[in-house]
């Protein structure tokens, strides 16, 4: 149960995101190891969540650059195309904005 004990030492302000994401493939092995769904395990879920709060990824979902007024997601995936070889997709102009929904909880199909 290691996962744990490191889940809760991450949890307390650990900062190195190289380190978390070693701790968290350690931790959804450990998980699989004993028969768990990784995503459903309390310790990688608490990982997963001082991970994405560290690379701001509530930024991505729902905010916009503040100088350029394009969405986030847009142009950290279109800078990963790029870098990738691959054509970027069509960017949102300036003057332009991007609006993601999600589905209410309601509206999720059964099981997802």
């Amino acid at each position: 149960m290691k996962r744990h004990r490191n889940a809760v030492g991450i949890m307390e302000g650990a900062k190195n995101v190289c380190a978390i994401a070693r701790s968290l493939v350690e931790a959804a092995e450990e998980a699989v190891g004993e028969g768990l769904g990784a995503e459903h395990d309390a310790a990688v879920r608490m990982i997963v969540h001082r991970l994405a709060g560290l690379c701001q990824v509530e930024d991505i979902a729902y905010g916009f650059d503040p100088v350029t007024g394009r969405d986030v997601f847009g142009m950290l995936m279109n800078e990963c195309r790029e870098k990738a070889g691959h054509e970027p997709a069509g960017m949102a102009g300036e003057n332009e904005r991007i609006i993601l929904l999600r589905p209410s909880l309601k509206e999720l199909p059964e099981g997802g």
